[in-house]
């Protein structure tokens, strides 16, 4: 496969050392004192932590290295092998360097060795206990376990790490904030909605409690579902509601086919905002990124802290925007593509770009908040801000470009990449971590 180029990421900043301080909100800096002040500021309200950080420094980077290749590289283009990835939406690293593997293609979990050697494949396809309809989650479970997820059917099933099927969780949440319109409109039976719906699993807590929301849908015109979220507990049962939050920016309209008939192009909006989640240590971070802030709370369903970050805002172009729908849609064939790029040019232009793209936890618990590519931006692969257990900013760290990251551990990063004929591969990084 492609290699990608040397990803090091060297030279600390004056910031880490600071950061670490503790904060001195009543007093004012000066001089020689301004140097050493503290680059965020920490206020509790009403039990919760509010951390606002100063943005690091641009340019700058921590003392930590990622390697120059991928120490374990799993993918094939033969579909006669014992397998093929298609649509990989999960991955985990077992104690033992095992690797596993939430393959939506086939919806099974497929399980290789620390070398990257296929071991077999657990679960499979169907409706019975341990099988998925879509299959996009796989984490660690407490009591040497495993947690997969079956977005279709709302439900998670628990297996041992020889693979033995354990049970099967039923997911049932908070209605969707939709289903309650159209039953308060009369438009569906009250029976069929009743006062649960299937949830998702998005992350799994130390604990096993789980962070859930309803599957997203899609209307006409430029959109934002709304979603609950909720934190469930091992059995399956709502433990608190989270509240509402907004999916993806999206454009939704009909076109005429081929044939005569009508369908619906539902479009991302390449510079929409979105919300991210992530476990951070035992607390489950979501953050809408229409600003820059990352809320965090406690399996109990209380908030525990509030994390910010200064963020100046840019309003995208036209050009921008055709540039990445263009881009977006290169590789398709003139038939899907003209479609698509004619929805695309009805398409309005957000207010901004987003003020940042994604959320993850790593072992040690550090929170990275992966920075939104903007069109103009210098360095080449993916920037994340890193803030420390307390939320507060350490400093940017760059990842391989292309990469998907599904799990940071103490030394390692592992994620999925393409090549240039799409096809995909799980990989595992190494990474150096440096207080210099």
């Amino acid at each position: 496969m492609k290699r990608s180029r040397t990803w090091r990421v060297a030279g600390a900043m004056a910031l880490v050392a600071v950061a670490a301080c503790e904060p001195r909100d009543d007093t004012e800096a000066s001089g020689s004192d301004a140097a050493a002040a503290p680059q965020h500021e920490i206020h509790d309200s009403a039990g919760i932590r509010i951390i606002q950080n100063r943005a690091p420094a641009p340019g700058s980077r921590l003392g930590w290295v990622v390697g120059e290749e991928p120490l374990v590289s799993i993918g094939t283009r033969d579909a006669s092998d014992a397998f093929q990835f298609h649509r990989v939406g999960d991955a985990t690293r077992l104690g033992d360097g095992r690797i596993v593997v939430a393959n939506g293609g086939s919806n099974e979990l497929l399980v290789f060795d620390a070398d990257g050697n296929h071991l077999g494949a657990w679960a499979g396809e169907g409706d019975g206990p341990g099988e998925f309809w879509d299959l996009s989650t796989v984490r660690p479970w407490p009591g040497d376990s495993l947690i997969a997820g079956d977005d279709l059917q709302g439900r998670a099933s628990i297996f041992g790490l020889s693979g033995a099927h354990g049970r099967t969780l039923s997911l049932r949440g908070p209605p969707d904030p939709a289903t309650r319109e159209m039953a308060a409109a009369g438009q569906a039976p009250e029976a069929e909605i009743g006062s649960v719906e299937p949830h998702i699993v998005l992350r799994v807590l130390p604990d096993g409690t789980l962070l859930t929301r309803t599957p997203r849908g899609y209307a006409q015109g430029f959109h934002r579902w709304e979603s609950p979220y909720a934190l469930m507990d091992a059995d399956g049962a709502t433990r608190a509601s989270l509240g509402n939050y907004l999916g993806i920016e999206t454009f939704s309209a009909f076109y005429q086919q081929a044939d005569g008939n009508y369908a619906v192009i539902p479009l991302w909006h390449p510079f929409g905002k979105t919300t991210v989640t992530t476990a951070w240590g035992d607390l489950a971070a979501i953050g809408d990124t229409e600003t820059y802030e990352i809320r965090a709370y406690r399996s109990d369903g209380s908030l525990a802290r509030i994390v910010r970050r200064d963020h100046e805002m840019r309003i995208p172009t036209q050009a921008e925007q055709d540039e990445a729908f263009s881009d977006r849609f290169a590789g398709l064939s003139e038939e899907d593509r003209e479609p698509r790029m004619e929805v695309a040019a009805t398409v309005p232009l957000v207010e901004s770009f987003p003020a940042y793209s994604r959320l993850r936890g790593d072992a040690p618990g550090n929170l990275w908040v992966g920075e939104f590519r903007l069109p103009e931006a210098a360095y080449e692969g993916a920037l994340w801000t890193v803030f420390d257990a307390e939320g507060r900013v350490l400093g940017f760290v760059e990842t391989p470009g292309g990469l998907s990251i599904f799990e940071i551990g103490e030394d390692y990063i592992l994620g999925s990449t393409t090549d240039e004929v799409d096809v995909e591969y799980v990989q595992l990084w190494e990474l150096g971590r440096s207080n210099r």
